[in-house]
Protein backbone atom coordinates (compact mmCIF):
# COMPACT_ATOMS: atom_id res chain seq x y z
CA UNK A 1 0.00 0.00 0.00
CA UNK A 2 1.34 3.45 -0.85
CA UNK A 3 -0.48 6.70 -0.08
CA UNK A 4 0.51 10.35 0.16
CA UNK A 5 -0.73 12.32 3.16
CA UNK A 6 -1.45 15.79 1.79
CA UNK A 7 -3.81 17.54 4.20
CA UNK A 8 -3.76 21.13 5.48
CA UNK A 9 -2.95 20.31 9.11
CA UNK A 10 -3.12 23.19 11.55
CA UNK A 11 0.42 22.59 12.85
CA UNK A 12 1.88 22.51 9.35
CA UNK A 13 0.01 25.65 8.27
CA UNK A 14 1.35 27.52 11.29
CA UNK A 15 4.91 26.40 10.54
CA UNK A 16 4.53 27.34 6.86
CA UNK A 17 3.32 30.81 7.81
CA UNK A 18 6.34 31.20 10.10
CA UNK A 19 8.76 30.21 7.31
CA UNK A 20 7.11 32.65 4.89
CA UNK A 21 7.51 35.40 7.48
CA UNK A 22 11.18 34.54 8.07
CA UNK A 23 11.88 34.66 4.34
CA UNK A 24 11.09 38.39 4.42
CA UNK A 25 13.56 39.05 7.25
CA UNK A 26 17.36 38.94 7.45
CA UNK A 27 17.40 35.38 8.87
CA UNK A 28 18.28 33.60 5.65
CA UNK A 29 19.93 30.34 6.82
CA UNK A 30 17.48 27.93 8.48
CA UNK A 31 17.69 24.22 9.33
CA UNK A 32 14.27 22.51 9.22
CA UNK A 33 14.55 19.29 11.26
CA UNK A 34 12.29 16.37 12.00
CA UNK A 35 12.27 12.54 11.81
CA UNK A 36 11.52 10.59 8.67
CA UNK A 37 7.85 10.97 7.74
CA UNK A 38 7.42 14.29 9.57
CA UNK A 39 6.57 16.11 6.33
CA UNK A 40 9.76 18.10 5.71
CA UNK A 41 9.70 17.60 1.94
CA UNK A 42 5.99 18.46 1.79
CA UNK A 43 6.57 21.71 3.68
CA UNK A 44 9.49 22.56 1.41
CA UNK A 45 7.28 22.16 -1.68
CA UNK A 46 4.55 24.32 -0.12
CA UNK A 47 7.10 27.02 0.65
CA UNK A 48 8.34 27.00 -2.95
CA UNK A 49 4.76 27.25 -4.25
CA UNK A 50 3.60 30.05 -1.92
CA UNK A 51 6.79 32.11 -1.61
CA UNK A 52 6.95 35.57 -3.16
CA UNK A 53 10.74 35.42 -3.61
CA UNK A 54 12.24 35.31 -7.08
CA UNK A 55 12.99 32.00 -8.84
CA UNK A 56 12.30 29.57 -5.95
CA UNK A 57 13.94 26.19 -6.41
CA UNK A 58 14.01 22.90 -4.45
CA UNK A 59 17.04 20.63 -4.97
CA UNK A 60 17.59 17.06 -3.78
CA UNK A 61 21.15 16.71 -2.44
CA UNK A 62 20.90 12.93 -2.63
CA UNK A 63 20.16 12.98 -6.36
CA UNK A 64 22.72 15.71 -7.13
CA UNK A 65 25.65 13.74 -5.72
CA UNK A 66 28.48 15.90 -7.12
CA UNK A 67 29.55 19.54 -6.84
CA UNK A 68 29.20 20.07 -10.59
CA UNK A 69 25.65 18.69 -10.82
CA UNK A 70 24.52 20.65 -7.77
CA UNK A 71 25.89 23.97 -9.07
CA UNK A 72 24.62 23.32 -12.59
CA UNK A 73 21.09 22.64 -11.35
CA UNK A 74 21.10 25.71 -9.08
CA UNK A 75 22.53 28.25 -11.53
CA UNK A 76 20.60 26.77 -14.44
CA UNK A 77 17.37 27.68 -12.59
CA UNK A 78 18.46 31.03 -11.15
CA UNK A 79 20.25 32.30 -14.27
CA UNK A 80 18.70 30.37 -17.21
CA UNK A 81 20.17 32.60 -19.94
CA UNK A 82 23.60 33.15 -18.39
CA UNK A 83 26.88 31.44 -19.25
CA UNK A 84 28.74 30.01 -16.28
CA UNK A 85 31.24 27.34 -15.36
CA UNK A 86 29.83 24.73 -12.99
CA UNK A 87 33.38 23.99 -11.80
CA UNK A 88 33.61 27.45 -10.18
CA UNK A 89 32.57 27.95 -6.58
CA UNK A 90 29.12 29.24 -5.69
CA UNK A 91 30.31 32.59 -4.36
CA UNK A 92 32.44 33.35 -7.44
CA UNK A 93 29.60 32.61 -9.88
CA UNK A 94 27.01 34.47 -7.79
CA UNK A 95 29.25 37.56 -7.46
CA UNK A 96 29.68 37.65 -11.25
CA UNK A 97 26.05 37.01 -12.25
CA UNK A 98 24.10 38.90 -9.55
CA UNK A 99 24.71 42.47 -10.86
CA UNK A 100 22.60 41.65 -13.92
CA UNK A 101 19.71 40.33 -11.80
CA UNK A 102 19.57 41.84 -8.30
CA UNK A 103 16.79 39.83 -6.63
CA UNK A 104 16.35 37.88 -3.43
CA UNK A 105 15.97 34.19 -4.27
CA UNK A 106 14.76 31.04 -2.47
CA UNK A 107 16.69 27.77 -2.16
CA UNK A 108 15.27 24.65 -0.46
CA UNK A 109 17.66 21.67 -0.15
CA UNK A 110 16.02 18.31 0.58
CA UNK A 111 18.06 15.40 2.04
CA UNK A 112 20.68 17.91 3.21
CA UNK A 113 22.59 15.18 5.04
CA UNK A 114 24.02 14.25 1.61
CA UNK A 115 25.67 17.66 1.24
CA UNK A 116 29.45 17.48 1.34
CA UNK A 117 31.53 19.74 3.57
CA UNK A 118 32.52 21.82 0.55
CA UNK A 119 28.90 22.34 -0.54
CA UNK A 120 27.85 23.27 2.99
CA UNK A 121 30.72 25.75 3.34
CA UNK A 122 29.82 27.31 -0.01
CA UNK A 123 26.25 27.89 1.14
CA UNK A 124 27.58 29.46 4.33
CA UNK A 125 29.81 31.75 2.23
CA UNK A 126 26.76 32.94 0.31
CA UNK A 127 25.14 33.97 3.59
CA UNK A 128 28.29 35.63 4.98
CA UNK A 129 29.49 37.40 1.82
CA UNK A 130 26.36 38.67 0.05
CA UNK A 131 24.36 41.62 1.38
CA UNK A 132 21.07 40.85 3.11
CA UNK A 133 19.03 42.48 0.34
CA UNK A 134 20.19 40.06 -2.38
CA UNK A 135 21.43 36.96 -0.59
CA UNK A 136 19.19 33.91 -1.05
CA UNK A 137 16.88 32.57 1.62
CA UNK A 138 18.18 29.04 2.23
CA UNK A 139 16.21 26.27 3.96
CA UNK A 140 18.04 22.97 4.57
CA UNK A 141 15.94 19.89 5.43
CA UNK A 142 17.33 17.12 7.63
CA UNK A 143 17.21 15.27 10.92
CA UNK A 144 18.09 16.63 14.34
CA UNK A 145 21.26 14.51 14.46
CA UNK A 146 22.46 16.01 11.18
CA UNK A 147 21.72 19.52 12.45
CA UNK A 148 23.94 18.86 15.46
CA UNK A 149 26.82 17.90 13.16
CA UNK A 150 26.30 21.09 11.13
CA UNK A 151 26.53 23.20 14.27
CA UNK A 152 29.91 21.66 15.08
CA UNK A 153 31.28 22.76 11.69
CA UNK A 154 30.21 26.43 11.96
CA UNK A 155 32.01 29.19 13.80
CA UNK A 156 30.53 31.28 16.61
CA UNK A 157 29.55 34.18 14.33
CA UNK A 158 27.60 31.89 12.02
CA UNK A 159 25.99 30.00 14.90
CA UNK A 160 24.57 33.28 16.20
CA UNK A 161 22.70 33.81 12.91
CA UNK A 162 21.69 30.17 12.41
CA UNK A 163 18.08 29.23 13.15
CA UNK A 164 16.90 25.65 13.64
CA UNK A 165 13.16 25.00 13.32
CA UNK A 166 11.68 21.64 14.33
CA UNK A 167 8.46 20.29 12.84
CA UNK A 168 5.89 19.90 15.67
CA UNK A 169 3.94 16.65 16.14
CA UNK A 170 0.35 16.33 15.06
CA UNK A 171 -2.33 17.59 17.39
CA UNK A 172 -5.36 15.51 18.33
CA UNK A 173 -7.49 17.49 15.91
CA UNK A 174 -4.98 16.81 13.13
CA UNK A 175 -5.10 13.08 13.90
CA UNK A 176 -8.91 12.96 13.72
CA UNK A 177 -8.81 14.82 10.41
CA UNK A 178 -6.22 12.36 9.13
CA UNK A 179 -8.25 9.25 10.09
CA UNK A 180 -11.39 10.68 8.51
CA UNK A 181 -9.59 11.45 5.25
CA UNK A 182 -8.12 7.94 5.06
CA UNK A 183 -11.39 6.25 6.21
CA UNK A 184 -9.55 4.15 8.75
CA UNK A 185 -10.22 3.65 12.44
CA UNK A 186 -7.03 2.83 14.39
CA UNK A 187 -6.76 1.26 17.79
CA UNK A 188 -6.31 3.47 20.85
CA UNK A 189 -2.66 2.45 21.33
CA UNK A 190 -1.85 3.05 17.65
CA UNK A 191 -3.41 6.50 17.76
CA UNK A 192 -1.26 7.45 20.74
CA UNK A 193 1.94 6.29 19.00
CA UNK A 194 1.28 8.44 15.94
CA UNK A 195 3.22 11.70 16.06
CA UNK A 196 3.84 12.56 12.38
CA UNK A 197 1.90 11.95 9.13
CA UNK A 198 4.42 9.44 7.75
CA UNK A 199 3.86 7.08 10.68
CA UNK A 200 0.23 6.59 9.66
CA UNK A 201 1.13 4.50 6.60
CA UNK A 202 3.34 2.18 8.68
CA UNK A 203 0.42 1.58 11.06
CA UNK A 204 -2.14 0.89 8.31
CA UNK A 205 -0.08 -1.34 5.98
CA UNK A 206 0.16 -4.56 8.11
CA UNK A 207 -3.61 -4.73 8.77
CA UNK A 208 -4.73 -3.85 5.26
CA UNK A 209 -2.17 -6.07 3.54
CA UNK A 210 -3.13 -9.08 5.66
CA UNK A 211 -6.82 -8.60 4.91
CA UNK A 212 -6.12 -8.16 1.20
CA UNK A 213 -4.11 -11.38 1.03
CA UNK A 214 -6.91 -13.34 2.72
CA UNK A 215 -9.50 -12.02 0.30
CA UNK A 216 -7.24 -12.87 -2.61
CA UNK A 217 -6.67 -16.47 -1.46
CA UNK A 218 -10.39 -17.03 -0.96
CA UNK A 219 -11.13 -16.44 -4.65
CA UNK A 220 -11.88 -19.64 -6.60
CA UNK A 221 -9.84 -18.66 -9.68
CA UNK A 222 -6.74 -18.09 -7.54
CA UNK A 223 -7.14 -21.51 -5.92
CA UNK A 224 -7.40 -23.22 -9.31
CA UNK A 225 -4.34 -21.39 -10.60
CA UNK A 226 -2.20 -22.34 -7.58
CA UNK A 227 -3.31 -25.99 -7.81
CA UNK A 228 -2.40 -26.10 -11.51
CA UNK A 229 1.05 -24.67 -10.86
CA UNK A 230 1.73 -27.25 -8.14
CA UNK A 231 0.68 -30.14 -10.40
CA UNK A 232 2.87 -28.90 -13.25
CA UNK A 233 5.89 -28.62 -10.96
CA UNK A 234 5.34 -32.18 -9.68
CA UNK A 235 5.13 -33.53 -13.24
CA UNK A 236 8.39 -31.80 -14.19
CA UNK A 237 10.16 -33.31 -11.18
CA UNK A 238 8.82 -36.82 -11.92
CA UNK A 239 9.83 -36.69 -15.61
CA UNK A 240 13.34 -35.51 -14.73
CA UNK A 241 13.78 -38.35 -12.21
CA UNK A 242 12.45 -41.07 -14.56
CA UNK A 243 14.39 -40.02 -17.67
CA UNK A 244 17.62 -39.21 -15.86
CA UNK A 245 19.15 -42.71 -15.19
CA UNK A 246 18.72 -44.04 -18.78
CA UNK A 247 20.41 -41.03 -20.25
CA UNK A 248 23.21 -41.22 -17.73
CA UNK A 249 23.81 -44.94 -18.40
CA UNK A 250 23.99 -44.36 -22.16
CA UNK A 251 26.50 -41.57 -21.72
CA UNK A 252 28.68 -43.76 -19.45
CA UNK A 253 28.61 -46.66 -21.95
CA UNK A 254 29.60 -44.39 -24.82
CA UNK A 255 32.46 -42.86 -22.81
CA UNK A 256 33.78 -46.34 -21.87
CA UNK A 257 33.80 -47.36 -25.54
CA UNK A 258 35.74 -44.25 -26.48
CA UNK A 259 38.35 -44.91 -23.78
CA UNK A 260 38.79 -48.50 -24.90
CA UNK A 261 39.27 -47.41 -28.52
CA UNK A 262 41.95 -44.92 -27.44
CA UNK A 263 44.05 -47.58 -25.59
CA UNK A 264 47.09 -49.06 -27.43
CA UNK A 265 46.91 -52.58 -28.81
CA UNK A 266 47.90 -55.33 -26.34
CA UNK A 267 51.25 -57.13 -26.64
CA UNK A 268 50.93 -60.73 -27.90
CA UNK A 269 51.76 -63.60 -25.53
CA UNK A 270 54.62 -64.81 -27.77
CA UNK A 271 56.60 -61.57 -27.53
CA UNK A 272 59.59 -61.62 -25.18
CA UNK A 273 61.99 -58.89 -24.00
CA UNK A 274 65.73 -59.63 -23.93
CA UNK A 275 68.40 -57.48 -22.28
CA UNK A 276 70.24 -55.19 -24.68
CA UNK A 277 67.75 -55.72 -27.59
CA UNK A 278 64.28 -54.37 -28.39
CA UNK A 279 61.24 -56.60 -28.87
CA UNK A 280 58.63 -55.93 -31.56
CA UNK A 281 55.04 -57.05 -30.90
CA UNK A 282 52.71 -57.40 -33.90
CA UNK A 283 48.93 -57.19 -33.65
CA UNK A 284 45.94 -56.56 -35.90
CA UNK A 285 45.83 -52.86 -35.02
CA UNK A 286 49.57 -52.24 -35.59
CA UNK A 287 52.90 -52.69 -33.87
CA UNK A 288 54.32 -51.28 -30.62
CA UNK A 289 58.05 -50.81 -30.01
CA UNK A 290 59.29 -51.55 -26.49
CA UNK A 291 62.51 -49.72 -25.59
CA UNK A 292 65.26 -51.47 -23.72
CA UNK A 293 65.53 -51.06 -19.95
CA UNK A 294 68.87 -49.72 -18.64
CA UNK A 295 71.14 -52.58 -17.62
CA UNK A 296 72.65 -50.72 -14.67
CA UNK A 297 71.50 -51.80 -11.27
CA UNK A 298 69.55 -49.23 -9.30
CA UNK A 299 69.82 -48.66 -5.56
CA UNK A 300 66.96 -49.77 -3.39
CA UNK A 301 66.32 -46.34 -1.88
CA UNK A 302 67.70 -42.92 -2.78
CA UNK A 303 69.89 -41.03 -0.36
CA UNK A 304 68.22 -37.75 0.64
CA UNK A 305 70.12 -35.12 2.58
CA UNK A 306 68.45 -31.98 3.91
CA UNK A 307 70.72 -28.99 4.36
CA UNK A 308 70.06 -25.38 5.30
CA UNK A 309 71.21 -22.85 2.74
CA UNK A 310 71.66 -19.13 3.28
CA UNK A 311 70.76 -16.82 0.41
CA UNK A 312 70.24 -13.10 0.09
CA UNK A 313 66.45 -13.30 -0.22
CA UNK A 314 65.25 -16.54 1.37
CA UNK A 315 67.58 -17.27 4.26
CA UNK A 316 64.78 -18.67 6.40
CA UNK A 317 63.76 -21.40 3.89
CA UNK A 318 65.02 -25.00 3.78
CA UNK A 319 66.18 -26.59 0.54
CA UNK A 320 66.20 -30.37 -0.04
CA UNK A 321 69.11 -31.76 -2.10
CA UNK A 322 68.65 -35.34 -3.45
CA UNK A 323 71.89 -37.24 -4.01
CA UNK A 324 70.76 -40.34 -5.92
CA UNK A 325 72.99 -42.75 -7.88
CA UNK A 326 70.17 -43.27 -10.38
CA UNK A 327 69.94 -39.56 -11.14
CA UNK A 328 73.72 -39.31 -11.45
CA UNK A 329 73.95 -42.16 -13.94
CA UNK A 330 71.06 -40.85 -16.06
CA UNK A 331 72.63 -37.39 -16.18
CA UNK A 332 75.96 -38.89 -17.29
CA UNK A 333 74.28 -40.83 -20.11
CA UNK A 334 72.38 -37.77 -21.29
CA UNK A 335 75.52 -35.63 -21.34
CA UNK A 336 77.36 -38.25 -23.44
CA UNK A 337 74.51 -38.42 -26.00
CA UNK A 338 74.36 -34.66 -26.49
CA UNK A 339 77.02 -32.23 -27.58
CA UNK A 340 79.08 -30.68 -24.83
CA UNK A 341 77.45 -27.53 -23.69
CA UNK A 342 79.25 -24.31 -23.03
CA UNK A 343 80.55 -23.73 -19.56
CA UNK A 344 77.99 -21.99 -17.42
CA UNK A 345 78.66 -18.40 -16.80
CA UNK A 346 79.37 -17.24 -13.36
CA UNK A 347 76.15 -15.96 -11.83
CA UNK A 348 76.09 -12.28 -11.25
CA UNK A 349 75.29 -11.48 -7.69
CA UNK A 350 72.27 -9.23 -7.46
CA UNK A 351 72.95 -6.14 -5.47
CA UNK A 352 70.20 -5.32 -3.02
CA UNK A 353 68.30 -2.12 -3.81
CA UNK A 354 69.32 0.92 -1.93
CA UNK A 355 66.85 1.86 0.76
CA UNK A 356 64.67 4.78 -0.19
CA UNK A 357 65.56 7.93 1.63
CA UNK A 358 62.61 9.39 3.52
CA UNK A 359 61.22 12.68 2.32
CA UNK A 360 62.09 15.31 4.91
CA UNK A 361 60.98 18.40 3.03
CA UNK A 362 57.32 17.90 4.00
CA UNK A 363 58.09 17.53 7.69
CA UNK A 364 60.38 20.56 7.54
CA UNK A 365 57.67 22.79 6.05
CA UNK A 366 54.78 21.44 8.12
CA UNK A 367 53.82 23.18 11.33
CA UNK A 368 52.81 21.30 14.44
CA UNK A 369 49.27 20.93 15.66
CA UNK A 370 50.25 22.88 18.80
CA UNK A 371 51.26 25.90 16.70
CA UNK A 372 48.00 25.58 14.76
CA UNK A 373 45.99 25.76 18.00
CA UNK A 374 47.82 28.99 18.98
CA UNK A 375 46.75 30.88 15.84
CA UNK A 376 44.38 33.81 16.21
CA UNK A 377 40.75 32.79 15.74
CA UNK A 378 40.11 36.03 13.80
CA UNK A 379 42.57 35.17 11.02
CA UNK A 380 42.07 32.85 8.03
CA UNK A 381 43.87 30.03 6.25
CA UNK A 382 43.25 28.09 3.01
CA UNK A 383 41.95 24.53 3.10
CA UNK A 384 43.68 22.86 0.14
CA UNK A 385 42.67 19.23 0.38
CA UNK A 386 41.37 16.51 2.73
CA UNK A 387 41.88 12.75 2.55
CA UNK A 388 42.46 9.56 4.46
CA UNK A 389 46.15 9.15 3.50
CA UNK A 390 48.43 11.57 5.33
CA UNK A 391 51.47 10.64 3.22
CA UNK A 392 49.74 11.95 0.06
CA UNK A 393 49.18 15.33 1.69
CA UNK A 394 52.80 15.41 2.90
CA UNK A 395 53.98 14.70 -0.64
CA UNK A 396 51.98 17.71 -1.89
CA UNK A 397 53.61 19.92 0.74
CA UNK A 398 57.08 18.77 -0.32
CA UNK A 399 56.31 18.97 -4.05
CA UNK A 400 55.01 22.56 -3.98
CA UNK A 401 57.17 23.74 -1.05
CA UNK A 402 54.14 24.96 0.89
CA UNK A 403 54.94 27.11 3.90
CA UNK A 404 53.45 27.69 6.35
CA UNK A 405 51.32 24.56 6.16
CA UNK A 406 49.64 22.25 8.62
CA UNK A 407 48.06 18.78 8.48
CA UNK A 408 45.61 18.07 11.28
CA UNK A 409 43.39 15.06 12.01
CA UNK A 410 39.61 15.25 12.24
CA UNK A 411 36.63 12.89 12.13
CA UNK A 412 33.98 12.92 9.35
CA UNK A 413 30.97 10.60 9.80
CA UNK A 414 32.94 8.62 12.38
CA UNK A 415 35.89 8.04 9.99
CA UNK A 416 39.43 9.44 10.51
CA UNK A 417 40.51 12.08 7.96
CA UNK A 418 43.45 14.45 7.51
CA UNK A 419 43.06 18.06 6.35
CA UNK A 420 45.81 20.14 4.68
CA UNK A 421 45.69 23.92 5.26
CA UNK A 422 48.19 26.53 4.12
CA UNK A 423 48.86 30.18 4.86
CA UNK A 424 47.99 32.73 7.52
CA UNK A 425 45.85 35.65 6.27
CA UNK A 426 44.28 38.65 7.93
CA UNK A 427 40.88 38.28 6.20
CA UNK A 428 38.93 35.92 3.99
CA UNK A 429 39.39 38.25 1.00
CA UNK A 430 43.18 38.13 1.26
CA UNK A 431 43.06 34.36 1.56
CA UNK A 432 40.82 34.15 -1.52
CA UNK A 433 43.23 36.35 -3.51
CA UNK A 434 46.11 34.04 -2.61
CA UNK A 435 44.45 31.13 -4.41
CA UNK A 436 45.56 32.50 -7.80
CA UNK A 437 49.19 32.21 -6.71
CA UNK A 438 48.95 28.47 -6.03
CA UNK A 439 49.98 25.78 -8.46
CA UNK A 440 47.40 24.60 -11.00
CA UNK A 441 47.29 21.19 -9.33
CA UNK A 442 46.27 22.82 -6.05
CA UNK A 443 43.80 25.21 -7.71
CA UNK A 444 42.06 22.23 -9.30
CA UNK A 445 41.13 21.02 -5.78
CA UNK A 446 39.05 24.23 -5.31
CA UNK A 447 40.66 25.59 -2.10
CA UNK A 448 38.59 27.96 0.02
CA UNK A 449 39.19 30.30 2.97
CA UNK A 450 38.66 28.84 6.39
CA UNK A 451 38.88 30.66 9.76
CA UNK A 452 41.36 29.34 12.27
CA UNK A 453 38.54 29.19 14.80
CA UNK A 454 36.81 26.53 12.71
CA UNK A 455 40.09 24.63 12.20
CA UNK A 456 40.74 24.60 15.94
CA UNK A 457 37.27 23.18 16.57
CA UNK A 458 37.82 20.36 14.09
CA UNK A 459 41.24 19.31 15.42
CA UNK A 460 41.02 16.07 17.35
CA UNK A 461 43.58 15.32 20.06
Amino acid sequence: MSQTVNLPFTSQQQLLARLLHLSRLDTDFILLTGPQGAGKSHLGKLLVEQSTLMLPVMLDAKALDSHTRFRDALFGHWFPDAIFDAEDSLIDTMTRLLPASLHKRLLVVDNSAWLTDIQLQELVQLYVTLPAAIRPFMLLLGTAEWAGQVRQQLDDAMLANLLEVEIPPLTEADKRQLWQALEFQPSLDASRDIQYPGEVIDTMEPQMNTQGYRQLLEQKSVKILLTTLIVVLLLIVIVSLVGGPDKTGAELTQSNRQEQAALPAPIPDGATISGGQSAVASSEAGSAVVQEWPAESLPATPVITATDTQTADDSDKERVIIEDDVVTQLMQRESQAQQPAAQPQRPVEATPPEPATPVTEATANLGSVESLMQKSSQRYTLQLMAGRNRSVLEALVAKHNLSPAWIYPRSINGQPWFVLVQGDYLSAGLARNAISGLASELQAAKPWPKPFSQVQKEVQP
